[in-house]
Formats: C-alpha cells, structure tokens, sequence
C-alpha cells in the first residue's frame, strides 16, 4: 500500500510539474519567430513584444493557418492586420469593446449593423463629381479587340 501511495504522489508530481511547464510556456519574443511566422505578422512587428501572452498564441495560431487559407483570405487577414497595427491601444480597446458587445446581438441586429459598415466604407465621390453611371450589359469587362478603342 505504501509503495502504491509513494507511485501515486511521484505521478502526481511529474504530472503537475509537466502540466505547470506547458501553462507557463513563454510565447516567443519577435526575434524568436520564424522567418516565415516574421513574414506573415510582419504589420504586428512593432507591437509584438509589447503583446501580452494569449495574444501573441492567437496570432502564432493564425500564422500557423495562414498557408492553407486562400489568397482572398490571405490578403484580407494582411489588410486587417494593418489596420489593426495602425490603431492606438484606445482605439483598439474600444474596437474590442464594440466587438464584445456586437457578438451578444442577435444575428438579425448583427447584419444590419455589418451592413451599415459596409456602406459606411464606399468610397465618396468627390464634391461636384458627377455620380458613376450604373453598369450596363455592353460595361462588361471585354478588351477591345485589336485596334478598336471604346
């Protein structure tokens, strides 16, 4: 009985020790990623090792996705990322904030809000351009044939 005990207790031991080791584990500064991790969260370098823990996970997470993502989401992540870089820590906690809350709507309120953004994006014609004409069927993107112009 006591060696089952003592078999037990040394268990325990390497097993919470082990376990302890792999909660602390310290996310790799900036000059310890990879080339390729470097690459891909290159719009985060400047910020990366003032990035907390958990965060500098969910992106190591992220770089490790990113080859098998397609190019569209490739770029837009890499769009993103360079917004986010761009941001103060304010307005990255407001945006934090307003995500928060955004994700305990209803996904009716959530949709029209996404669609307001999306409008809220368009790009504004200049004062006194005329507005763009509305695509037509013969507007479609067809080259000319050689030595005719449009």
């Amino acid at each position: 009985m006591a060696k089952a005990l003592a078999a037990l207790t040394l268990w325990l031991c390497i097993a919470l020790s082990a376990f302890a080791a792999a909660a602390d584990k310290k996310q790799p500064d900036w000059s310890q990623l990879t080339p390729e991790q470097q690459q891909i969260l290159a719009p985060l370098a400047s910020d990366w090792n003032n990035l907390d823990e958990r965060r500098r996970k969910k992106w190591l997470l992220t770089a490790k996705r990113y080859p098998k993502m397609k190019p569209e989401a490739q770029q837009r992540l890499q769009t993103q990322m360079h917004a986010w870089a761009k941001l103060t820590p304010e307005q990255r906690r407001i945006a934090r904030e307003n995500y928060k809350k955004l994700a305990k709507q209803p996904p009716e309120k959530r949709e029209v809000v996404k669609q307001k953004w999306q409008e809220k994006q368009k790009p504004v014609p200049a004062k006194g351009a005329p507005p763009a004409p509305a695509a037509t069927s013969s507007d479609q993107a067809v080259p000319p044939a050689a030595g005719q112009t449009r």
